[in-house]
C-alpha cells in the first residue's frame, strides 16, 4: 500500500487545534497561520499543533500497513529541518522531493511572485541532499522539478541562468513547459506575452536536451545498486508483446487499484495480469515498478509468479540505466 499526500504546498501544512471549528460535530477544515521559518522548525510546534512533520510522523507510526508514504508538491521557501529529519528517520517514507524551481533568474522569479530567490532554492536543495542522500545504503535522494520557459519579457541570460539552474539541481527528471497566458492571471492582465513562440520553442528544446543527458547520467549512476521495488503490474512492453491495446491494456498495467468499499472503480473489475499471461508464450514476464526515489525499474519474473507480483515490494538490483528507466533482476 502506497499513499501520496497532495498539496500545492504541502510542506506549508499546519493543523492549529485550538482554533479549528466544529460543526455538526465534524471538524472542519481551517488554516493555521503561515510557516515562515526558513530552514528552522515551525515555532508554533507543540501540543495543540501539528505540524508537517508531526504529520508524516504519525501517519508512519500509526500506520504500519503503509508500506510507501510520498507527498507532493514541494514548496521551496520555509521547508523546515524538521520535515527532513522525519523523512530520514522513517524508513517507509520515501527519498524523493517535487520541488518545483520555475526559472534560474531573481528576476523571473520576482516577475512571477514566487516569494524565494534562485540562492534560496539552491540553499534548499543542497540541505535537503546533505540530509537525505544516502546511497551506500540504498537510499540515494531523488529530486524533480518544474520550469517554464519563454514567460514575459525572459532575456537570453535569463534563460542562461535556467539552464545553469538545472545543471546544479540535477533533477532525476523535470516537468518543462512552453509560458502560455491563463485568463484570470496577473500574468495575463498586466504582462504582455512578449517572447516569440520559436524562441520559446528553442529554449523549451534546448532545456529538455540538458535534462535528458542529466536523467540518463543519473540512471547510470545507479548500476549496480539494490533497491526495494514497488511492482505496479506488467510493464508497457509485456502488455505490447501480449497483443493488447487500448482498454484490455490499460487493465493489465494497473496493478495497484483505487478501491471504493471493497469494490475496484474500474467497472470491468478485471484487474489482474491474466490477460498478459495468456498471451505470454515465454517463462517470464516484464514487470515495472518504481523505487521509493520514483525511478521507474523494469525486472523480469517467472510467470508462476507473475499474479502475485503487483503490490508487493520486491529487492531488484539494477544492472541498467538508460534515460529515465533502469532495467535489473530479482534477488529476493
Amino acid at each position: 500500500l502506497e499513499i501520496t499526500l497532495l498539496g500545492q504546498t504541502v510542506n506549508h501544512y499546519r493543523f492549529e487545534h485550538d482554533a479549528a471549528t466544529v460543526a455538526g460535530g465534524v471538524t472542519q477544515p481551517q488554516k493555521g497561520r503561515a510557516f515562515k521559518g526558513g530552514h528552522k522548525r515551525d515555532p508554533l510546534s507543540g501540543a495543540s499543533v501539528t505540524t508537517f512533520a508531526d504529520l508524516l510522523y504519525q501517519i508512519h507510526e500509526k500506520a504500519p500497513s503503509i508500506q510507501r508514504l510520498r507527498f507532493v508538491t514541494s514548496y521551496p521557501r520555509d521547508f523546515g529541518d524538521d520535515v527532513l529529519e522525519v523523512i530520514r528517520d522513517c524508513p517507509r517514507i520515501c527519498r524523493y522531493l517535487h520541488v518545483p524551481a520555475q526559472t534560474g533568474s531573481d528576476r523571473m522569479l520576482k516577475m512571477m511572485n514566487r516569494g524565494y530567490t534562485v540562492s534560496q532554492y539552491d540553499e534548499f536543495v543542497c540541505r535537503a541532499r546533505e540530509h537525505l542522500h544516502q546511497p551506500e545504503i540504498g537510499r540515494p535522494l531523488m529530486i524533480s522539478g518544474d520550469i517554464i520557459v519563454g514567460f514575459p519579457t525572459e532575456t537570453d541570460e535569463d534563460f542562461a541562468q535556467t539552464v545553469s539552474l538545472l545543471e546544479r539541481s540535477r533533477y532525476k527528471s523535470c516537468f518543462i513547459f512552453k509560458y502560455s497566458p491563463r485568463p484570470g492571471t496577473v500574468a495575463y492582465d498586466k504582462i504582455p506575452d512578449d517572447v516569440p513562440e520559436a524562441v520559446k520553442r528553442v529554449r523549451n528544446n534546448e532545456l529538455l536536451a540538458v535534462q535528458n543527458r542529466i536523467s540518463g547520467e543519473i540512471s547510470r549512476e545507479q548500476v549496480g545498486s539494490s533497491f526495494d521495488i514497488l511492482v505496479e503490474g506488467p510493464s508497457q512492453h509485456a502488455i505490447k508483446a501480449a497483443g493488447l491495446s487500448g482498454r484490455q491494456a490499460k487493465k493489465a498495467s494497473g496493478g495497484v487499484q483505487l478501491t471504493i468499499a471493497g469494490q475496484s472503480a474500474d467497472e470491468s473489475g478485471d484487474l489482474s495480469v491474466t490477460a498478459v499471461l495468456e498471451r505470454t508464450h515465454t517463462d517470464t514476464v516484464q514487470f515495472s515498478g518504481r523505487t521509493d526515489g520514483d525511478q521507474i525499474v523494469m525486472f523480469d519474473a517467472d510467470v508462476a509468479e507473475a499474479k502475485a507480483l503487483p503490490g508487493q515490494i520486491r529487492r531488484v538490483r539494477i544492472t541498467e540505466g538508460s534515460g529515465l528507466t533502469l532495467f535489473g533482476e530479482l534477488t529476493d
